[in-house]
């Protein structure tokens, strides 16, 4: 591990593993080496393109939910904001034995379009909250259905799996999705 990551990679883990939850333990456990590589995004003039970039991502996203909820003085447990706030994205690591997002190889789509990563043919396609939602649910960590719907709407009312969500999206979701807005003056590449 680079003495950059490093740093991001201890805290992201030791928050989570405050939870003291044997699903998060085997999640880390098994994904954290491919987690802390992670890249959030495949081009250079989006945030969390590199390694890293996942984890950053989270750990950015889930300080402007815990100061949003702090300034607005909601009621929202302090577990839920980290635990959707650091784990709502990790379906970007891919699936089970593949990493989603591969080093660009083409070398005139990293010059001429700035994608340094390119998606793997091998992992099933789907949208990343369902993959996040997989990969909970596979390590049995335990939601909500708050946190499940902030989840699954992260990506926005305007998907249109999220469309139902529409005028009763739970306050966490919101909270999630305002945060992510914040967080990322340009949006993070969707699959």
């Amino acid at each position: 591990m680079s003495d950059e990551l490093e740093p991001l990679w201890k805290k992201y883990e030791s928050l989570l593993r405050t939870f003291e939850d044997p699903g998060i333990n085997s999640l880390l456990d098994t994904l954290g080496e491919r987690l802390i590589v992670c890249p959030a995004a495949t081009k250079v003039t989006q945030k969390g393109c590199g390694p890293g970039g996942l984890i950053d991502y989270h750990l950015g996203v889930t300080d402007v939910m815990r100061k949003v909820s702090k300034l607005i003085g909601g009621d929202l447990s302090t577990g839920s904001i980290l635990k959707v706030g650091l784990l709502h994205d990790i379906g970007k690591v891919g699936d089970l034995d593949n990493d989603l997002l591969l080093v660009q190889d083409s070398s005139w789509h990293r010059e001429k379009l700035g994608q340094h990563y390119k998606y793997n043919e091998l992992v099933q396609k789907m949208p990343a909250p369902h993959r996040t939602l997989f990969l909970l649910q596979h390590f049995n960590v335990q939601l909500e259905l708050d946190e499940w719907i902030a989840i699954q709407a992260s990506q926005g009312l305007h998907c249109d799996e999220n469309r139902f969500y529409v005028g009763s999206l739970p306050p966490l979701a919101v909270l999630l999705n305002s945060a992510r807005s914040l967080f990322l003056p340009n949006k993070v590449e969707n699959e």
